[in-house]
């Protein structure tokens, strides 16, 4: 694995940090706003080092370079002006980077590697890295309570952290959008909970931590320039005690984007571009095939798998599952084991494409109010829930505060 070990000698490093953060920060005009946020939280248990990875490709437009530049002088300033022994602050200047690679994935990868074996040269080789972006602020118990976490959850390998976009202040178009947006991404994690998946959970790279040890047995983060979060969390989440951090915030930025080929800055974008109407997104139906393929998994190291969904049968047969569980029934001498590798192979990616299977050849997508209606109908979700995109949004951010996956609590 390429790592990078920046020099820390111009830094005083923390005798027992609790927490490394770091922040990729690309053509970011905000860093300040995430800054003063982080400096405003409540007093840590322990030191936090923040690292702020300012990146670009070396044949990046000369408005980056202007930014980035603005950005550093800004950062240096601030440090100047905001001197505290709980939270040092490191600027990572990575403006040189081959432009086949450069992205949020390599900047993160810069950062969390850096953070890895600073934790390592410290004696602290399982030390929390937590990822944030540059455009987010945070609740003030923050950094109290991932400390806390991580301290009271010694074997979880990583979390998710609770998020919620802010709303106020966005036009009506815009703030339809990114509530629609923030809802499908509620929507899709909880019907594929509901289905039965273990690896059900969000993957957002603002709002997710992992320890040391872990992030380099694991190979590290990946330099994909979008969706790095998402395939760097599989690898985690695959190894078992996964938890949430529900009891505090991370409040990522609604702004439109064209930075990443997609996400919320992209589909903010898409979406204030186009004409106004209705969210859609996937049917529901996806998900109730899913359910009745993964109730009987644990039968399926003895007994034929039997399909009740045609659909899903179809998507199968071209993934090679026939094959894929012959090897896997090979492999082991457990019904337990067998299953656990089945959902290895019917991984998250895998179930997203047959998804995007099931929806190009047989269920079209509905509007979001009505799916979400679905969904909260299955999860046993109390009241009405919603009659419009906010009230529902707030109904399943509710829903997800009260049902957070602790090391000690399993999904239900």
């Amino acid at each position: 694995m390429e790592c990078w070990k920046p020099s820390w000698c111009s830094i005083k490093k923390p005798s027992t940090p609790g927490l490394i953060i770091v922040i990729p920060c690309h053509d970011e005009p905000d860093i300040i706003t995430t800054l003063d946020s982080l400096a405003a939280c409540y007093k840590p248990e322990s030191p936090v080092l923040v690292s702020v990875v300012v990146n670009a490709a070396k044949d990046a437009p000369a408005s980056v370079v202007r930014q980035n530049q603005t950005t550093i002088a800004d950062s240096k300033n601030w440090l100047a002006k905001n001197l505290n022994p709980d939270l040092t602050v490191s600027i990572l200047d990575h403006q040189d980077l081959e432009p086949k690679h450069a992205g949020v994935g390599l900047a993160r990868k810069i950062g969390m590697d850096a953070a890895a074996y600073l934790y390592k040269d410290l004696g602290y080789d399982n030390g929390p890295i937590v990822c944030l972006d540059s455009d987010c602020t945070v609740e003030k118990n923050y950094l109290q309570t991932l400390i806390a976490h991580f301290k009271n959850h010694q074997k979880t390998p990583g979390c998710s952290i609770n998020f919620a976009h802010p709303l106020d202040g966005l036009t009506p178009q815009h703030r339809y959008g990114i509530a629609a947006y923030e809802l499908y991404l509620r929507y899709y994690r909880q019907g594929l909970r509901w289905s039965g998946h273990p690896a059900a959970y969000h993957t957002v790279g603002s709002s997710m931590a992992v320890r040391a040890d872990i992030y380099l047995s694991q190979g590290g983060m990946n330099r994909r320039k979008a969706g790095e979060d998402f395939y760097f969390l599989q690898k985690i989440i695959a190894l078992g005690g996964f938890t949430e951090i529900m009891d505090t915030q991370v409040n990522p930025s609604p702004r439109r984007s064209l930075r990443v080929p997609f996400g919320t800055g992209r589909a903010m974008e898409e979406w204030l571009q186009g004409e106004e109407g209705t969210w859609l997104t996937y049917d529901p139906k996806v998900f109730q095939d899913l359910h009745s393929f993964f109730r009987n998994s644990q039968r399926f190291f003895a007994e034929p798998v039997v399909l009740e969904s045609p659909v899903l049968e179809e998507y199968l047969d071209q993934a090679g599952f026939i094959a894929a569980m012959d090897k896997i029934r090979s492999n082991t001498t457990t019904a337990q084991t067998c299953q656990k590798k089945f959902f290895h192979w019917f991984n998250p990616f895998r179930v997203l494409k047959f998804i995007h299977y099931a929806t190009s050849h047989h269920y079209a997508k509905i509007p979001l109010e009505e799916a979400s209606k679905t969904v909260w109908g299955w999860l046993g979700g109390k009241g009405q829930g919603g009659s419009d995109i906010e009230q529902w949004l707030i109904s399943y951010r509710n829903f997800e505060k009260n049902h957070g996956v602790h090391a000690d609590k399993p999904p239900q």
